[in-house]
């Protein structure tokens, strides 16, 4: 089959409305056969090109964008789905959604593009949100490419998927789905949802025989934006499943791939495979992940280009046709440096029934660095997990699973760092990232007034391009404080700083939390319950 039937076969497909992942799959898998030894690149290029945006779609984890090709009627009754689509399968939705989801309905037109937030449902495990894009004067050849800033009760989050589907020649359905199995809802009857789309994109196949990308067109810029609140439902208790002999390969030297949990949700599961390059230094490479089940049928594939080349990751594989009864097969594919080629080099035999159910209440061994700088009361207040530090300046209670370090030396931070000499608090990641948060404790001379203190503090986190988001007066266990509040990105992340302190008698008792909006949002009460106990003597 050359490259301009297959092509064309696609097109025609596309055109007679057939649900393309059920009813092209055979012709994937006859495509693939025919390129899985070709030798020329630009050859691979054009023959991946159908089978990455159609059949895969795009999935980028830095922006969360994952686009699928549906081509299938889309129909609703009265604002509510009658069937489930290949929209919504795409993103491995199961019906519940559509008994469940809140009726939402809210519009807004600028620049000739008019968006409609449709619905959404939430539990503990995942958000879903649907809107409709209607586009006058489009390319009616062309697909969208959505871009945005979305927030969950103020903590910035991404889609893990998204899937989008036309059902004219000028409109559009699209989905998005979050990981709400990182934050921390409590108990919530309702979250705020807030969704700024800035950008949409027209974009077509690129027809040239060396590209595999797309060729982008018209682009609208504005601000569509809205803010609703959307009723949490959890129609069953979420369940963690974790491995006790985890199921991993070493895809190279000093990489390694792990299955660690399995989620399971009212609307979805969750897979979660985490890579660790600890002592890799080789060259940048690409993966993807192939799902199947055990008739060895593909359920779904997952791939992931990210901004950061981070040493650990975790990935986040989200279909409800992966259950607590699944025994799958995970295929890695490579792609290495120079290589031209994807390449399989592991399948990782995965039986999800051997998994036990995870006390979500585990806490990890707390480092203790012994008692020369301080010490550390075990076991007081079992019932609340705390833990009590004391030195010759101040004392405190602490979540028991916490890592002290009571002081910094050079070979955990740089020479120059202000935090040498501090206290550290370190606390484990309560989020899918592996990245650790601190809070850092440290008392040091200082003959200024408060007034003066808190606008030198003002002015170095200025010079460290943080801004400032709220500042006000607090009262530590047995002293008046200050508190200020203040934000940085990297451009993927967004990062909180809050600075708390106090000058008595010369010195100055600083207290600085520092880690990730949503780790933030997850430990608030931690961090408040902290502030609380912390007693200056």
């Amino acid at each position: 089959m050359n490259d301009e039937n297959f092509d064309k076969i696609v097109r025609e497909k596309i055109k007679k409305n057939v649900d393309m992942p059920e009813k092209i799959n055979q012709l994937f898998l006859k495509f693939e056969k025919e390129v899985v030894n070709m030798e020329d690149y630009n050859e691979v290029n054009k023959k991946m090109k159908l089978s990455n945006y159609v059949r895969r779609g795009i999935a980028v984890i830095s922006s969360g964008l994952v686009i699928f090709f549906g081509g299938c009627v889309y129909a609703h009754v009265n604002g509510t789905e009658t069937i489930i689509s290949p929209l919504l399968r795409n993103l491995g939705i199961n019906s519940k959604y559509v008994e469940n989801a809140t009726q939402i309905g809210s519009e807004v037109t600028k620049n000739q593009v008019k968006v409609k937030m449709l619905d959404a449902a939430i539990d503990d495990v995942t958000l879903i949100v649907g809107y409709q894009i209607d586009i006058e004067n489009n390319n009616p050849d062309a697909w969208i490419e959505i871009n945005g800033e979305y927030k969950i009760n103020d903590v910035n989050v991404k889609p893990n998927n998204t899937s989008i589907d036309r059902i004219s020649d000028t409109t559009y359905v699209y989905y998005q789905i979050y990981d709400t199995n990182e934050l921390k809802l409590d108990e919530a009857k309702s979250i705020k949802m807030n969704a700024k789309i800035t950008e949409i994109k027209e974009y077509t196949e690129s027809e040239k025989l060396d590209s595999a990308y797309a060729e982008y067109g018209k682009t609208y810029e504005d601000g569509w934006n809205f803010e609703e609140n959307i009723t949490l439902k959890k129609l069953e208790d979420s369940k963690i499943y974790e491995f006790k002999d985890t199921p991993k390969a070493e895809i190279f030297d000093n990489v390694n791939v792990f299955v660690t949990e399995f989620v399971e949700g009212s609307y979805a599961n969750i897979l979660k495979i985490k890579t660790d390059k600890t002592g890799y230094d080789e060259d940048v490479f690409e993966k993807y992940y192939k799902i199947l089940d055990d008739k060895n049928q593909e359920i779904t594939t997952f791939a992931e280009n990210r901004v950061y080349d981070d040493v650990k990751y975790n990935d986040r594989i989200i279909s409800e046709k992966i259950t607590r009864n699944s025994k799958l097969t995970i295929e890695v594919y490579v792609r290495a440096g120079e290589q031209e080629n994807f390449k399989k080099v592991v399948s990782i035999p995965v039986d999800i029934s051997e998994a036990t159910e995870k006390n979500q209440n585990n806490s990890v061994n707390v480092f203790n660095a012994g008692e020369k700088n301080g010490t550390i009361i075990e076991n007081v207040e079992q019932n609340l997990g705390l833990k009590q530090y004391e030195n010759n300046e101040y004392k405190f209670k602490y979540n028991e699973n916490w890592n002290v370090i009571p002081k910094l030396t050079t070979d955990r931070v740089g020479p120059n760092s202000v935090y040498l000499g501090a206290l550290e608090l370190e606390i484990p990641s309560t989020t899918n990232s592996e990245n650790t948060s601190s809070i850092y404790v440290k008392v040091k001379d200082n003959n200024s007034t408060l007034e003066k203190y808190i606008e030198q503090v003002k002015k170095d986190a200025e010079n460290e391009y943080f801004d400032k988001k709220a500042e006000s007066e607090i009262n530590l266990k047995n002293q008046k404080a200050y508190q200020i509040t203040f934000e940085t990105t990297d451009g993927d992340s967004t990062y909180i700083m809050q600075d708390v302190f106090t000058i008595i008698n010369g010195k100055v008792y600083k207290v600085t939390f520092f880690g990730s909006d949503k780790e933030y949002n997850n430990l608030k009460n931690n961090i408040n319950e902290f502030l609380n106990s912390f007693e200056i003597k």
